[in-house]
């Protein structure tokens, strides 16, 4: 298992960097485009999400490649604060659509996307 880690500002300028990197990587692992969309859409609403929580400064992504898939970590992204909040609802069900499993570790949304 290979594993990245990028830590960025919360601020919604820089989250277009997450997006390019996210490119390159799935690039390296010979991602058809859907796939490679479908990942970058997710992984931005989850920063939108994280975003609009405001609940830290700074947003840590953990990518951990494996053979058949790739999980992503986004901190910061408290489950009960999110569930209350009806105007990130949407996202989180487009989050849902996109990735094969979300899940919520501590305050740490985990998207899971197989190959």
């Amino acid at each position: 298992m290979d594993t990245l880690k990028y830590q960025l500002p919360n601020d919604a300028k820089y989250f277009s960097t997450v997006r390019l990197m996210l490119t390159a990587l799935l690039n390296i692992l010979n991602r058809d485009i859907e796939e490679i969309e479908d990942l970058k859409m997710a992984v931005t609403e989850t920063l939108n999400i994280a975003h609009d929580l405001k609940t830290k400064e700074i947003i840590d992504l953990v990518f951990e490649i494996e053979e058949n898939k790739i999980k992503i970590y986004v901190n910061e992204i408290d489950q009960e604060k999110l569930d209350s909040c009806e105007e990130l609802s949407l996202a989180k069900t487009v989050i849902d659509y996109l990735v094969d499993d979300c899940v919520f570790k501590e305050k740490t949304m985990i998207l899971t996307k197989e190959f």
